[in-house]
């Protein structure tokens, strides 16, 4: 298997972000610069998929620091993503307390995103950026509500489930379409 390691970073006028992310990790999260909204969802989400993650990101408010480094580990991901030999295609049922949440995911190069969760919340914006810039197919849903907290708890818990069973090495190729190649620019 590839070394699935990426570093990246991003500058814009409202934000800096430097990224390092580690797909077969200890499921560590060092986060400087970190939104308190978004840090312990995403804590869930690396612990549960297995990944390392030294994030260090400053700028001139939460909404545009979360997005910004949202968007920068979704090309991380997408870019420490193996051409081929993984599963891609998982689904966890993740229970917090009287919460229920399930999560599928398909990690392929059409991107869509679907949840239940709050569309005005901070880490949901968070994880709708992510998905679309890692490009993935992403269903959420709420099987059973419950307090706020635990919803995002469950959902980002799920979905670092699903991404380590989606991560793991497949027995054969699971396209249908085999190798797509693209030429010119990304």
């Amino acid at each position: 298997m590839t070394d699935r390691r990426v570093r990246l970073g991003r500058r814009t006028t409202e934000t800096q972000v430097e990224l390092d992310l580690k797909l077969d990790g200890t499921g560590s999260l060092d986060w400087e610069g970190s939104e308190p909204s978004v840090v312990h969802p995403l804590a869930a989400l690396t612990r549960y998929a297995g990944w390392d993650l030294r994030i260090r990101s400053s700028g001139d408010d939460p909404h545009h620091r979360a997005e910004d480094v949202a968007l920068t580990l979704g090309r991380a991901f997408r870019h420490a993503l193996p051409d081929q030999g993984i599963r891609r295609f998982a689904s966890a049922l993740i229970p917090m307390d009287e919460t229920l949440v399930e999560v599928a995911l398909d990690l392929i190069d059409r991107p869509y995103y679907r949840t239940d969760l709050d569309p005005t919340s901070l880490a949901e914006h968070f994880l709708r950026s992510w998905v679309t810039e890692a490009k993935l197919t992403y269903h959420q849903r709420v099987v059973r509500p419950g307090e706020p907290h635990h919803l995002l708890e469950a959902t980002f818990k799920a979905t670092g489930v699903a991404l380590a069973d989606a991560l793991r090495p497949a027995r054969r190729p699971l396209s249908t379409k085999g190798r797509v190649e693209w030429e010119g620019p990304e």
